[in-house]
């Protein structure tokens, strides 16, 4: 494998461990639709890893894993932030957007850099999906200020006992 095959292997993976990343928020969230909007943010990151396999078939390769070390510090870069059981509260959607918004940005900040030194169908393909990763960074954002400034979502206000 050579140079944009390598960069779309690992891409591929990274959006395979993004979709992982996202059903473990899932897991871990007690709020029904922040467990929504994580499974609905997985979905999506199996469509960009299947968009990117369509893009290396285009070159001739086939979705290899990269080198380990590649693989390792691309993961590193982009999930920081180990995802273990009891490391969110599991009421805690704040805490898993506020991480969320941190992986989309990272994520935003790869395709642009790809988009930049790549030709062709793929520097389209890099900035289209530096574009739905911002799409996803304002869904998180929008989602985040919602729940801080008024502790709801979409509008659901609690009945407060008293």
């Amino acid at each position: 494998m050579e140079g944009i095959n390598l960069v779309l292997a690992a891409a591929i993976e990274f959006e395979r461990f993004g979709r992982e990343y996202y059903l473990r928020f899932h897991e871990l969230v007690a709020d029904t639709k922040a467990k929504a909007l994580m499974k609905g943010l997985a979905h999506d990151e199996e469509e960009h890893a299947a968009i990117l396999t369509k893009e290396l078939e285009a070159q001739g390769a086939s979705a290899e894993l990269p080198p380990r070390e590649m693989l390792e510090e691309g993961l590193a870069k982009i999930f920081p932030h180990s995802i273990l059981r009891n490391s969110i509260e599991t009421k805690d959607a704040i805490s898993a957007i506020k991480l969320g918004i941190e992986t989309e940005q990272r994520s935003i900040d790869f395709y642009s850099e790809q988009a930049e030194v790549a030709e062709g169908g793929l520097k389209e393909t890099f900035a289209m999906l530096a574009k739905m990763e911002r799409e996803h960074l304002e869904l998180l954002q929008e989602n985040l200020e919602h729940l801080q400034e008024d502790g709801v979502w979409y509008g659901y206000v609690p009945i407060l006992e008293g």
